[in-house]
């Protein structure tokens, strides 16, 4: 990949951001070459499939990646992924990471850092604050829309509870008050590990069992994000950088149903970057910000722009 800064589609792509994709790069073509061996499904989603399609590469104000997989072959994906990982990078889900509330899975360089606004409460927990890519599993959901959004807001709870509980010292005011004693009560009968681990099981309830499909554990109740089964039944290669990755075959069909008119660039392309308030870097590992104290992190992050 050329590092130099360029201007892209009017917006300037600095050579920090470049090096940033060069690293989340690496990691894609790991994982490409380990569903690859062992005949495993994916394809690029959200972002990172508009990137493909509209720029044959990433979004050029855009600084993640976003990839998607069957239940299936994504739970076969965590089983497996680690043994062929090299010691430097991490596969991280809540099997693998005490006090990781998501419903995906991430794979993170751990000789680089991200750190998000929650990066303080991370460090301290010792979560590995590495660049990562996303892995979204997705699920079968009930057809009937009514069915779906009732359904979609028991994981929502339990998901948010989950959540609150392991980053409630990042709330204030009368929300945060009340979320606290809601969560304070939930766990004094049931423990974090088990929810987290309830709601990710929640979210397979349906598989085998209908024609439509959601990111469910990942965004419980957003029907934008909610597909019918054959719309991801095939796949074709497609150009990204100097790679190439499984798209959709109909893409356009899943795009517009999330996006709407995906072609059209936003007149506001800071409004793209999914993770626009990290702290990216590509040189230190997130181990080196681990006795940081709040405020150092929080200029960190403020001051930071790729």
């Amino acid at each position: 990949m050329n590092l130099e800064q360029e201007v892209l589609c009017g917006f300037k792509v600095s050579s920090e951001r470049k090096k940033v994709w060069q690293t989340e790069l690496e990691m894609v073509k790991l994982f490409k070459n380990i569903c690859e061996a062992n005949n495993l499904k994916y394809f690029a989603s959200g972002g990172t499939l508009i990137g493909a399609v509209r720029h044959n590469g990433f979004i050029p104000w855009d600084d993640d990646i976003d990839l998607m997989m069957p239940r299936e072959d994504y739970e076969k994906f965590l089983d497996i992924a680690q043994n062929y990982l090299p010691e430097k990078f991490f596969l991280q889900h809540y099997g693998t990471e005490k006090n990781y509330p998501n419903g995906h899975a991430q794979i993170r360089n751990s000789d680089t850092a991200c750190i998000s606004n929650f990066g303080y409460t991370d460090l301290k927990q010792g979560k590995n604050c590495g660049i990562f890519i996303d892995i979204f599993p997705y699920d079968e959901v009930p057809d009937n829309e009514k069915k779906r959004k009732k359904y979609a807001s028991k994981i929502n709870f339990l998901k948010k509870l989950c959540f609150f509980k392991v980053y409630r010292k990042n709330f204030t005011g009368l929300k945060g008050v009340i979320k606290s004693i809601i969560s304070s009560v939930y766990f004094a009968f049931h423990s974090l590990e088990k929810t987290i681990a309830k709601f990710n099981l929640a979210s397979t309830k349906f598989n085998g069992k209908t024609n439509t499909v959601a990111l469910i554990s990942f965004v419980p109740g957003y029907e934008k994000n909610v597909w019918d089964k054959s719309l991801f039944d095939n796949t074709v290669l497609h150009k990204f950088e100097d790679i190439e990755i499984a798209i959709p075959e109909k893409y356009d069909e899943v795009l517009r149903r999330e996006f709407g008119d995906y072609m059209q660039l936003p007149e506001d392309k800071s409004a793209g970057s999914m993770h626009g308030t990290c702290y990216f870097n590509t040189e230190k590992s997130y181990k080196e910000f681990i006795n940081y104290d709040k405020a150092a992190i929080k200029v960190l992050i403020e001051n930071s722009k790729l």
